[in-house]
């Protein structure tokens, strides 16, 4: 749990230090919704690691406090991997390829994260009892 927290400090931390009005206009420029789905996720993840800094911080008195901290966690690995694509266009412009290359590497790495993350949910319990 402190991990966890950790991490989402740590990812709070960068996604308020990055200009993120800077990459958004670059988006802006090539997608118009893209830019707006962009400002919608960065706004979730960001409201997503702030409530796992909280529910890590207590988690005797958090409900859920878990799986909470574990999705902003997976949260600040998905923008740091959001960030790194957005960062890259100006080496490589290639809007809709940086776009498939993103949603391919999340949709990988959210498949990583559920199965070998420790997951605090009910294969966590039915794993104890089989023992």
């Amino acid at each position: 749990m402190k991990r966890y927290k950790i991490i989402c400090y740590c990812g709070t931390a960068i996604m308020v230090g990055t200009d993120k009005a800077a990459l958004l206009n670059r988006v802006y420029q090539y997608n118009h919704t893209a830019a707006q789905i962009c400002t919608i996720y960065l706004t979730i993840a960001l409201v997503s690691m702030l409530l796992g800094i909280i529910a890590s911080s207590g988690p005797n008195s958090a409900p859920c406090a878990m799986p909470v901290a574990w999705n902003g966690t997976l949260q600040v690995f998905l923008y740091l991997n959001a960030y790194f694509h957005l960062s890259i266009m100006e080496v490589y412009p290639e809007f809709l390829h940086l776009t498939i290359l993103f949603m391919v590497t999340s949709v990988l790495f959210g498949i990583y994260w559920s199965f070998c993350a420790r997951d605090p949910t009910v294969r966590l319990l039915d794993a104890a009892n089989h023992e």
